[in-house]
């Protein structure tokens, strides 16, 4: 069990309970906008995984507007008040981390990663399929190999309750890098899922740009 500060288990409890809110009465009235394709096609039907996925990208959703705000906020205090604050330079980046570290597992949902589709798009859907096959094992192997070689440093950071190291000293680092391997697991899964759902359409779903 990892050996916490009190001040650890405050920050745990509050970000948990947060989401499990945000989870439970937010989310599922966010999804139908988030579920909206990025494609020309019909969208595939929603799974568990889906919907986890969505769910998550749901909050990441308003990180963004939070950033703006904030940030505007710190520059009317340092330059009309000349009062600057301690917190919104880290809280921004520490947000920034987390939208540009999780927002691939929406992306992946969608099947909007890049990719190069005039080879894919010039043979038949059997051998697209076969392909298919093949990128999600790359996807996994990958996936999988940066969360065994790193978790343990990630859970040393988590259990140590590492904290940033300034000022304000938020626990980044024992935040962000178990964050690191659970979005590479559940990346795998939302790639696993991907194919087992685009396995049985007609045709495959190419990027809107593409298309």
């Amino acid at each position: 069990m990892p050996t916490l500060t009190p001040s650890g288990y405050a920050w745990v409890a509050a970000i948990g309970a947060g989401l499990l809110l945000w989870m439970i009465f937010l989310a599922p009235r966010l999804m139908p906008v988030l579920t909206r394709s990025l494609h020309g096609q019909a969208p595939p039907p929603l799974t568990v995984v889906d919907r986890i996925t969505l769910a998550v990208s749901s909050v990441l959703m308003f990180f963004v507007a939070v950033i703006t705000t904030i940030m505007m906020f710190e520059v009317v205090l340092r330059y009309v008040f000349e009062a600057p604050t301690l917190w919104v330079e880290e809280l921004s980046r520490w947000l920034g981390g987390v939208i540009f570290l999780v927002a691939g597992l929406y992306a992946m949902q969608q099947r909007s990663h890049i990719r190069v589709v005039i080879l894919y798009e010039a043979v038949p859907r059997d051998v697209q399929r076969v392909m298919d096959v093949a990128a999600t094992l790359c996807i996994c192997v990958f996936c999988w190999a940066v969360a065994w070689g790193y978790w343990g440093n990630a859970l040393r950071k988590f259990e140590a309750w590492e904290l940033y190291g300034s000022a304000w000293n938020p626990p980044i680092p024992a935040i962000m890098k178990p964050l690191i391997c659970i979005t590479c697991v559940w990346m795998s899964v939302q790639a696993i899922n991907n194919l087992i759902v685009d396995w049985r359409r007609a045709h495959a779903i190419v990027p809107a740009e593409d298309a």
